[in-house]
């Protein structure tokens, strides 16, 4: 078996090769053309890898749709104001549709913005209305300031911007901010560290703020923001949060700021110029932490806010709310508040602080949550591999998804696992995963011996990994292949370590 994978992962190394040479010269035969900028370019160059350009509004000038342009590593700290307006000085401003601004391969650019002036907001990013299909893909933003302004934004999204792999971090900024018609996919994306240091900017710097039209945001991070991890309180299309995680988020210097997780709702007390319908956004399998306020909040939404699935909350409402809040007005046309009837909360755990507030639902809208099955589950330390929130902020793998962690991850023998609540149950339990590598190389012989296999099944079952590595490294290459003995190793090291830390 180990040898027919092996010659299905040359043939597709090929072919991603291929297509790795292709998707940088694609000029060759697709008529699209690669640009190139780093910091030590300059603009009166060609922009190609050898002689590049020193500016993105450079690469953006000659640059058309279907074109990538190629961003080198190192830090461009040298801008132009590219517009103004009454409210913004625009750094860069995105006005030709379908361009890819991508991080060279292996390479890590960061855009600092510190020396902007705060005469006016800033916008360091700003994809202006009807521009479609630009891309942002593998580079950080950092120092933005805001000033004595109400709020400034790292990337400001009035048309469609797709990010992936991205980063917007110690700014005094939000991190991505859609606005207007702006809409996108936020994929593998990260914003941390963005406060806003006065009274007022505190609470208007969020990490990822949909408040235009349709956006999804996948496995995406916010920690440690001044004001909300995800905010959508003006949306008018519909929010996907799908695997995302919002932990941290407790003010500013002076504990100043909204500090929700995921605030999903909202429209103020508006009671005009909402759209109609009113959007039902959905939050599935993300994850809530040590926020200041609510975990997951439907904030004040007139009608229902999201359909609520397989999310975890910890410790959330450490100065005001609780792990799930569903506050709701009555309708649009009123500002009265409301407990919340209209939500769905199907597979989630609360554990830690306030359970849920504002719950005044029918049974079969809050079936199968760790706190109606049975009455309620009693949870306890002992139902989860690990509570080390330090896992959360860890690098991403080299791929940009998120890393592997155990925190809150239900034991098997917990009706937590059981009934497959929280964040993490649409992946494999660890040991599960490597009892089935086990019976896998037992089967096409690689593990030559039953009575082998049958040892390290026990060792998993009684869950001791050292126990199983040690004696998978002392067989290797004599009853268990070593390619197989490697893959064993491998996976049992990464899960060991973050159980045992």
């Amino acid at each position: 078996m180990l040898k027919k994978i092996g010659s299905l992962f040359v043939f597709g190394c090929i072919v991603f090769a291929l297509f790795l040479t292709n998707a940088v010269y694609a000029e060759e035969g697709t008529g699209s053309t690669s640009y190139y900028i780093s910091p030590t370019g300059n603009d009166s160059n060609p922009g190609t890898k050898s002689a590049p350009f020193k500016s993105m509004m450079k690469a953006q000038e000659v640059a058309s749709s279907g074109d990538t342009v190629y961003i080198r590593g190192g830090v461009y700290d040298e801008f132009e104001i590219a517009k103004t307006d009454s409210n913004y000085n625009y750094v860069h401003v995105m006005t030709k549709s379908g361009i890819t601004y991508e991080a060279y391969p292996g390479e890590r650019p960061v855009f600092d913005f510190k020396q902007v002036p705060t005469n006016l907001r800033v916008a360091a990013f700003y994809v202006e209305d009807r521009v479609t299909d630009i891309t942002f893909k593998g580079f950080d933003v950092v120092g933005v300031k805001v000033g004595n302004q109400k709020q400034s934004e790292a990337f400001r999204i009035r048309g469609e911007a797709n990010f992936e792999n991205m980063a917007a971090h110690d700014n005094e900024a939000n991190g991505f901010y859609y606005t207007g018609r702006g809409t996108g996919i936020v994929l593998n994306s990260d914003a941390y560290n963005n406060i806003g240091p006065t009274d007022i900017s505190a609470g208007n710097t969020d990490g990822f703020g949909a408040h235009g039209g349709p956006v999804s945001f996948i496995n995406s991070r916010a920690w440690n923001n001044s004001d909300d991890g995800f905010d959508s309180i003006s949306s008018t299309g519909a929010v996907v949060y799908d695997h995302c995680w919002a932990f941290n988020n407790r003010g500013n210097q002076n504990g100043i700021g909204d500090k929700n997780g995921f605030k999903v709702g909202g429209y103020s007390y508006r009671t005009s110029g909402l759209p109609d319908p009113i959007p039902v956004h959905t939050v599935r399998y993300s994850l809530a932490v040590n926020n200041g306020a609510n975990g997951f909040y439907a904030n004040h939404q007139p009608g229902k806010a999201a359909d609520w699935i397989n999310n975890t909350a910890y410790n959330n409402g450490l100065s005001y709310g609780a792990n799930f809040n569903m506050l709701e007005r009555i309708s649009p046309t009123s500002e009265e508040d409301i407990p919340g009837y209209r939500e769905v909360l199907h597979n989630n755990i609360a554990y830690i602080g306030t359970t849920i507030l504002n719950d005044n639902h029918q049974p079969e809208n809050v079936a199968n949550n760790s706190w109606t099955i049975d009455g309620g589950i009693k949870i306890n330390t002992t139902d989860f591999y690990s509570l080390d929130v330090s896992q959360l902020s860890a690098p991403r793998k080299p791929d940009g998804s998120l890393p592997d962690v155990t925190f809150m991850r239900p034991i098997t023998t917990s009706p937590l696992y059981k009934y497959k609540l929280g964040y993490l149950a649409d992946q494999k339990d660890p040991f599960l995963s490597l009892q089935e590598l086990v019976t896998t190389f037992t089967d096409d012989g690689t593990i030559d011996h039953v009575g082998i296999a049958n040892s390290l099944q026990e060792k998993l079952k009684n869950r001791n990994l050292s126990s199983f590595i040690h004696q998978v490294k002392a067989l290797a290459g004599k009853q268990i292949e070593k390619e197989a003995a490697n893959i064993l190793i491998r996976e049992a090291n990464i899960w060991n370590a973050l159980i045992t830390k």
